[in-house]
């Protein structure tokens, strides 16, 4: 077992770095100089092309691309012809029609650069006597976009002609005579034209992309979403390709009900948070299970200097490689994936090569940043001075019985305590200390290959300068993916992801060196940054030494993350449609943080200085072995199966070191400090074995059922607890194919019932929660000892989690499609803390005994609003609701009281518990509470009371929204696009606790004033719920909380909006550009919001943040394709 760990660490580190970077770096290059054998084109009629078992078709694309000829044929001829092996080098591309045309009832005829394909009982003659008539029309896209070389042929002929470069086309024919033209262009589905007149044609193609059904990708599998029995949503990256993001979550973010996506930071890189379907666990993880290209991978914050703001680890793939998100929410595929899907699954599946010649393509974007909502505005200098002069001079008169004018005299002599005028005039610290951000990005890909070999390659590089000062992101990222077919039966491929990121992020929180929170509330406007001398101001008014701008200098914290993704796999048919594929996947990521606190700023100067080091090192080898089989049984028996086995093996390094007393702060290793603070480290390591099936059947593609089973065998349980089943059935009812709806396919375009049931689990976030642990520490006497830390617990168990999903889908004229499911998700066994005697050493004891439920529905509709040859507009809404309810807590309890937040049985988790504020009284200006003291009857005593320690706290309003979701359009008008999103939710609140703390009516007259208080209470009959103002007021509310504090957190946002111009295709071809597209984008550009003191969005687990909020960003951006 050792030796295997060491080798499998040996295999780690900076050479497999090297390598993945390598790679990225050659390939792209590489690739990008040579083309495939299949795309030389030649001057003469030769050609090199490969083929193995493709279509006529296919190769008709290949010769026209190799050749200058152009080819006409009838779909319905050529479409079920197979061409069975085509491996020719500079072959006159007539042996090679030849060939392809032996032993099928099809002949080729050539005449002006036109090749025409037809059955050799055609005839291609017409007789000279006969009256001929001129057919002229003009051939577009569905953009609008005229298309040039298209072929024109008269059906069942072989006459025919191109369009020229503007799309026109003129073509002779016989007069009297019913013409029907076939209209095709390589990548355009061919379309037939009657000509019934004479008015000229106006034909629209349709591209193929447009004509594929929509599949669904779960990692085991991709299926058509007509077939498919569970719940799963897809993003497609095409649609929201302009919008700059740094991770995929902020692409998700409105795109998909029941996906809900929050952050405690709107900092360059920060982690995000992202539920499905509502909270599952209390004291386990709630984040779904991230597959990338089907290989389950590391996820969440791995930042090392233990910032606020985080970085998450997703943030190393560039979104310009995803090629579509899935987001599995129930258990029909969920549960394949065992005990890490209980939260649901995010498939990210990235972009895979084309058969063609190279594409290459190059984006370029630049753009600023700023606040997305005014971020709790307070009172500019004179304002504030003017307002604690009142409060002194109701200070004098209410709490020291003078007459006004005694009062006055008293606010004259103390006003400069609290709000002086500085020598360089009042300051406004938001221009000090943040900034305008700017971002720019700039990728480059290519993709190509053969019916052998395809590949895709990228590189690209990210820079974003953050609103705070000296906060940022810097990112480098390179891909390359290759699959192989090296015979009829054996394939395989690689995928190589190279990340380096760099990261710079200041102090959030309630730090006093928080830019965020010392400029509302802790450092005011009569604070000047600098003295009359030119040194640093460091006597402020409420903080003494602190200055924010000197910390924001001078301190820092840097995350620099380094990542090797690298997958493998091989995969073998032994006969037609049985496959076994194996794949290993070894994911590097290394995490490396330096904290440094200069001895010239607050933080450092008691110190000398203090630099803290951290490394994390994290090691994830996944191997995974699917054998599948498919068949179809009398036509109409359908069946799909599969059996796999999977080993996964997790290994997480920790090593620390921290000194201080520097003797120059431009010197500050870690090894020149004179006073060692700490050195620490650690290892953690988790395995997890699993087999599964899965098995799917159809009759006639209406019927359809499923089943699942996976065992799970995991190194965080004991033996007795080690093994879990989780399982799932499925089953869906395709009504559209039945016969007695004929009559209704006019206008019914799909009709589908589907229900699914299954479960699955969570394990313990702790990797030796089963284990009893000892510590040796330092004691009495600076002796060392041993000391128990943690109790043996045998019996701790999986989470398990009952999922039940129904759905309806149907559509409408092919415009209108709708789905609307039903869902419940029952989670037990949950981990949780369990109150235990004193006697053992310990106060709690974690174990399975919790409870919760959710339970909601979800609507999405997309629709096909119009659609012609000069402008289509395409609309998707999607809203989801989830109501969560804790069903049981440790069996001891039924309440259990966390801050301002209590969690009881029947209700949601994040219930508020609060006090309940009965408004401003209107003749005092004191604030009010009802005393909410229970009857004998059950009842609430309503009475009020100006004294907050009479009343009770009551359960109130939830942080979870009813319902949230987005709403978004795609409009196009010839080269013409715009694409706007609005998110969007109802329902929940959030918890203010910092005006809790601080915003009492004058009690803190040091710090800033929030604007709300111009709207406070100023004379007998006011009607407002802003309390009077009044210096060294009652300071022991700042113990109470109220709803007043509690706010809603509705609010309309729109996400994105983006506006883009393609220019004319007759322009760039003209200079071998196949596309130029200029467009610019917006993110979170308008924001309507209930309440809008602070950014709905900046909250956490309901409480209102003081990170970075979302950011209002623009962008600028060119891509150009060849």
């Amino acid at each position: 077992m050792g030796k295997d760990k060491e080798s499998f660490r040996q295999s780690s580190g900076k050479r497999v770095l090297c390598i993945s970077g390598l790679v990225c770096l050659f390939l792209t290059t590489g690739l990008a100089q040579a083309p495939a054998r299949s795309t030389v084109r030649n001057a003469t009629a030769t050609v090199t092309v490969t083929f193995s078992n493709a279509t006529l078709r296919d190769v008709i694309w290949e010769l026209q691309k190799q050749t200058d000829f152009t080819f006409v044929y009838s779909t319905p001829d050529v479409k079920d012809v197979k061409v069975s092996k085509v491996d020719v080098v500079n072959e006159d591309v007539y042996k090679v029609l030849d060939r392809c045309l032996r032993n099928t009832n099809l002949t080729y005829t050539v005449h002006g650069g036109v090749v025409a394909i037809r059955h050799t009982n055609e005839s291609g003659s017409t007789s000279a006597t006969q009256q001929k008539k001129m057919i002229q029309g003009k051939v577009f896209d569905e953009t609008g976009e005229t298309v040039p070389g298209a072929n024109i042929l008269i059906k069942g002929t072989v006459q025919g002609t191109t369009t020229d470069m503007d799309g026109n086309f003129a073509l002779e024919v016989e007069d009297g005579k019913n013409i029907t033209l076939v209209v095709s262009f390589v990548g355009y589905s061919p379309k037939e034209v009657r000509v019934t007149g004479n008015s000229p044609l106006k034909i629209v193609l349709e591209s193929e992309d447009m004509q594929l059904e929509e599949v669904v990708v779960t990692g085991y599998g991709t299926f058509k979403k007509s077939a498919y029995a569970g719940s799963a949503s897809t993003v497609k990256t095409s649609e929201v390709k302009d919008v700059p993001a740094v991770s995929f979550s902020q692409v998700l973010q409105g795109a998909a009900p029941g996906v809900q996506i929050s952050s405690s930071s709107g900092q360059p890189g920060a982690a995000a948070s992202i539920n499905i379907r509502g909270m599952g666990s209390f004291n386990a993880s709630n984040s779904p299970l991230y597959v990338i290209d089907g290989v389950p991978v590391t996820s969440g914050d791995i930042s090392s200097t233990g910032s606020d703001a985080g970085i998450d680890v997703m943030s190393t793939i560039n979104t310009s490689d995803i090629e579509n998100i899935t987001v599995i929410k129930d258990a029909a595929a969920a549960s394949l994936y065992g005990s890490r899907a209980a939260n649901g699954v995010i498939l990210i599946t990235t972009k895979q090569g084309k058969t063609g010649k190279p594409a290459v393509s190059l984006k370029a974007d630049w753009g600023f940043s700023d606040f997305a909502m005014d971020f709790r505005e307070v009172m500019g200098g004179e304002e504030r001075r003017n307002l604690i002069y009142d409060g002194l001079i109701a200070d004098g008169m209410v709490h020291k019985k003078m007459t006004e004018a005694e009062a006055r005299e008293y606010a004259d002599g103390e006003i400069d305590s609290y709000a002086p005028k500085p020598w360089c005039g009042y300051i406004d610290w938001d221009d000090v200390l943040f900034q305008k951000g700017s971002h720019q990005t700039y990728e480059a890909s290519i993709t190509g290959g053969t019916d052998k070999f395809k590949y895709y390659s990228s590189l690209g590089y990210l820079k974003q300068d953050g609103v705070a000062l000296n906060s940022g992101l810097e990112r480098i990222t390179g891909r390359v993916n290759v699959d192989y077919q090296a015979s009829k039966r054996f394939s395989l491929g690689v995928k190589a992801l190279f990340a380096n990121v760099n990261q710079d992020v200041n102090d959030e929180g309630t730090s006093y060196t928080s830019p965020f929170y010392t400029s509302k509330s802790a450092v005011t406007p009569s604070d000047p940054v600098y003295n009359e001398d030119g040194s640093w101001n460091r006597e402020l008014i409420r903080i003494a030494d602190r200055n924010p701008l000197l910390s924001a200098v001078y301190d820092y914290r840097r995350e620099h993350i380094t990542r090797a993704f690298n997958t493998v796999y091989a995969q073998y048919e032994f006969i037609d449609n049985l496959r076994l594929k194996s794949t290993l996947s070894y994911d590097y990521t290394l995490s490396k943080g330096d904290r440094w606190y200069d001895p010239r700023t607050s933080n450092g100067d008691d110190l000398g200085g203090d630099m803290k080091k951290v490394f994390y090192e994290y090691r994830k080898l996944v191997w995974e072995n699917a054998l599948s089989y498919q068949t179809t049984i009398a036509d109409n028996h359908h069946v799909d199966a599969l059996v796999g086995y999977e080993t996964d093996m997790f290994e997480r390094d920790h090593l620390s070191g921290e000194s201080s007393n520097f003797a120059r702060y431009d010197r500050n290793d870690v090894e020149n400090g004179m006073k060692l603070e700490g050195v620490g480290g650690y290892a953690r390591a988790y395995r997890l074995v699993s087999y599964l099936t899965r098995v799917n059947y159809d009759y006639r593609n209406k019927y359809y059922l499923g089943g699942s089973y996976r065992l799970d065998g995991s190194s965080r349980l004991s033996s007795e607890n080690r093994w879990g089943s989780f399982w799932s059935v499925s089953g869906a009812w395709r009504a559209i194919e039945e016969d007695f709806l004929n009559d209704a396919k006019d206008w019914l375009s799909d009709l589908k019932l589907r229900a699914s049931y299954g479960v699955n689990g969570t394990l313990p976030s702790d990797y030796y929660g089963y284990m009893g642990l000892s510590s040796i520490k330092e004691g009495y006497l600076e002796e060392p000892g041993i000391l128990q830390s943690q109790l043996e617990n045998k019996d701790l168990s999986w989470e398990t989690n009952y999922n039940f999903n129904v759905g309806l889908d149907f559509g409408i004229f092919n415009r209108l499609n709708v789905t609307l499911e039903y869902y419940t998700r029952q989670t037990k066994n949950l981990l949780m803390d369990r109150p235990v005697s004193m006697t053992t050493g310990f106060d709690k004891f974690l174990m399975n005994i919790g409870e919760v439920k959710n339970h909601g529905v979800e609507l999405e509709i997309r629709s096909t609003n119009i659609t012609n040859k000069n402008f289509s507009w395409n609309t998707t809404f999607n809203l989801g609701h989830n109501k969560n309810e804790i069903v049981r807590l440790d069996g001891i309890q039924t309440e259990i009281v966390s801050g301002s937040q209590i969690r009881k049985v029947g209700m949601p988790y994040r219930t508020f518990y609060l006090i309940e504020f009965a408004g401003i009284n209107p003749e005092t200006g004191v604030p009010q509470f009802y005393t909410n003291k229970e009857n004998a009857d059950g009842s609430l005593d309503k009475t009020v009371t100006e004294d907050p320690s009479e009343a009770y706290r009551i359960a109130t309003k939830h942080a979870d929204p009813v319902v949230q979701g987005g709403l978004s359009n795609t409009l196009s008008y010839k080269g013409f696009d715009l694409n706007f999103m609005l998110s969007y939710q109802f329902g929940g609140y959030s918890y203010d606790n910092w005006a809790q703390k601080t915003e009492h009516g004058g009690d803190d007259p040091e710090g800033n004033i929030p604007v709300y208080y111009r709207d406070r209470w100023q004379n007998p009959g006011d009607n407002t719920d802003i309390e009077r103002f009044i210096l060294n007021g009652d300071i022991s509310m700042k113990s109470y909380a109220t709803t007043r504090r509690l706010h809603s957190t509705n609010f309309i946002r729109l996400k994105n909006l983006t506006f883009g111009y393609s220019l004319p295709k007759a322009w760039t071809s003209k200079a071998g550009i196949d596309k130029v597209r200029l467009y610019v984008s917006g993110n979170n550009l308008l924001t309507w919001a209930k309440y809008d003191y602070y950014d709905p969005e900046a909250v956490s687990a309901g409480t209102a943040i003081w990170g970075t909020p979302p950011l209002r960003s623009v962008t600028f951006g060119l891509n150009v394709n060849f």
